[in-house]
């Protein structure tokens, strides 16, 4: 009989060992700030000789970055900065950070491996006083919305040049369900938007943003899936083409493309609790941050 549980339990722990291997495990991410200039040093997973492991060195580019990094002042919500490191070297992003308030940031960095395996990177981050900040790059936005503490945002958010970005608001959000999320932007006169360009390739960029940290997603009209997987599944390409953009009340861009004043989003929230939403969309060269706020029942 002991013999026979020994060789069970030697069974189970072998089992166990073999399957613990094929559980996600985030790539781990130390954050160095020296000045201005952030690094984000990635650490490889090693799993089983490598065979089930992650490089920190085989990265895709998405939307034509490497990296797509979103830090949000906490616990406030009431900064946040999307922003775009470059690989210095393996398994080292590096940027020159803008001028930042002072304060405790989670950073969520989006990358695609060149498996197609998309990953979210997560650490954090604090600001000290009066940063020097960089000159941001071309793709890079900020936006300062209210603090949470000072109530709930609507379905209309101004932004800082009179123009304006408005949610077709469901009535109700449940956790688990589907949606199709609206958002317009608006000119200064309250008219369709008629200089609308594509954002990195997009009509627009969401984040969808649980505010005790838990939920973070980055997505696009198509759906959260990365641009360089999708295209990559398809047969290959770089990630930079641009899909799923809403017609209604288009206008056309230095390229005749066509990019629309409305920005639809699908996603369903995971789970209930309080939400905050950043929309990016562009006019001319300028990238527009809305943020509404949004509470999710079971």
């Amino acid at each position: 009989m002991a013999l026979v549980l020994w060789g069970g339990a030697t069974w189970w722990n072998a089992e166990a060992a073999s399957y613990s291997l094929d559980v996600y495990r985030p790539l781990r991410v130390d954050p160095v700030l020296s000045g201005n200039v952030l690094d984000l040093k990635v650490e490889a997973l090693d799993l089983d000789g490598g065979l089930r492991g992650r490089s920190n060195n085989d990265f895709l580019r998405d939307h034509g970055h490497l990296m797509h990094l979103y830090a949000i002042r906490e616990p406030e919500m009431d900064a946040v900065f999307h922003l775009h490191p470059d690989l210095a070297g393996p398994g080292n992003f590096r940027i020159t950070l803008p001028a930042m308030p002072p304060g405790d940031y989670a950073l969520y960095g989006d990358v695609v491996h060149a498996s197609g395996f998309p990953e979210t990177l997560v650490a954090k981050i604090r600001i000290p006083v009066n940063l020097p900040g960089g000159r941001p790059g071309p793709d890079d936005a900020a936006a300062y919305p209210p603090p949470l503490s000072q109530g709930r945002l609507g379905d209309s958010y101004k932004l800082p040049d009179a123009y304006a970005m408005v949610w077709d608001r469901p009535a109700t959000l449940t956790a688990n369900a589907g949606y199709t999320f609206r958002f317009h932007l608006l000119d200064a006169q309250g008219k369709p938007a008629g200089d609308m360009q594509a954002y990195m390739g997009m009509a627009g960029h969401a984040a969808f943003v649980k505010t005790d940290g838990t939920v973070f997603a980055h997505t696009h009209p198509e759906g959260s899936a990365a641009m360089a997987a999708l295209m990559l599944a398809n047969g290959g390409g770089d990630g930079t083409a641009h899909a799923g953009m809403n017609m209604e009340g288009m206008e056309m861009n230095e390229h005749s493309e066509p990019v629309s004043s409305t920005v639809e989003f699908p996603y369903g929230f995971p789970s209930a609790g309080h939400y905050r939403i950043f929309i990016q969309m562009k006019h001319g060269t300028t990238v527009e941050t809305g943020a509404f706020d949004a509470a999710v029942v079971e």
